[in-house]
């Protein structure tokens, strides 16, 4: 069957859903814990949903229930369970439950070598240094009707009254060069650029909707004059961090090399 591009619902969130009324006018005592810790980025999800994030990995995804209230899940090797389950942790998230959580993931997850994990570690970092840059990250979303391919976009932030999606790739990711056709970034970000145009309007309104919502709860955004005034930038941006350590002459000409291949895209080439 031929593929055909899936535009966004317009319903992925809903700025009165309970749990963000429920943060904003009685949240646990652990909340405002979350917020103000530095090493944590905060980021709202579509189906009103609230995740927390330390070097990349996943603190807690806060959901609610009716007549339970808010739950706090987390990833069971995150607090040392046995269980194969997420576990449940809003009754008892402290300070020491938090700094367990922290050295779990770092020894479970962010310290390991995976390339896909050390991207997600850059990400993280961008967003807490850049608080008030950047509006959300990892932003997923199928882009095929009945099909399992999801545009995964990393970082999403306003300039002005633009938004504008951002992808993160480390220079020594394959996917830059080859040496038969077209590098693999190149379709990925034309998939991206298709994805965009095809759902820009929803989108805009997805991320006006999202940025009401984190400063309902007191969350860090971007300044922004006039919501209303936002819009989408059609154009994705790709940021390539420069992790070499010292510049050889191969790993120059691969960077021209690459510079050669992105002629035409938004793309810079930063130092990490």
């Amino acid at each position: 069957m031929e593929n055909v591009v899936a535009k966004m619902a317009d319903n992925l969130l809903d700025p009165k859903a309970p749990l963000f009324k429920c943060l904003e006018e009685n949240p646990p005592a652990w909340w405002e814990m979350l917020k103000n810790d530095p090493e944590l980025y905060i980021d709202v999800r579509k189906d009103n949903m609230v995740m927390v994030y330390y070097q990349g990995g996943r603190v807690a995804c806060l959901t609610y229930k009716r007549g339970r209230g808010i739950s706090a899940k987390t990833h069971p090797k995150y607090v040392g369970a046995k269980s194969d389950k997420e576990q449940e942790i809003a009754k008892k998230l402290d300070a020491q439950l938090l700094t367990v959580i922290k050295s779990n993931i770092r020894a479970n997850y962010s310290q390991k070598s995976d390339k896909d994990i050390q991207e997600k570690l850059i990400q993280g970092e961008c967003v807490i240094r850049n608080r008030n840059l950047y509006l959300d990250s990892e932003f997923a979303h199928r882009r095929y009707v009945n099909q399992n391919h999801t545009i995964r976009i990393d970082l999403v932030k306003i300039i002005g009254d633009e938004i504008i999606f951002e992808e993160l790739k480390k220079i020594t990711d394959n996917r830059l060069r080859t040496t038969k056709g077209r590098p693999e970034i190149i379709e990925q970000m034309n998939a991206y650029r298709e994805f965009i145009l095809e759902n820009h309007k929803v989108l805009e309104d997805y991320y006006k909707n999202l940025l009401r919502i984190k400063i309902a709860l007191g969350l860090p955004t971007p300044p922004v004059h006039e919501i209303d005034r936002l819009h989408v930038r059609l154009e994705p941006e790709l940021t390539i961090f420069n992790t070499y350590t010292k510049l050889t002459n191969d790993r120059i000409k691969r960077i021209q090399a690459i510079d050669h291949e992105l002629q035409g895209y938004d793309y810079q080439i930063v130092k990490y």
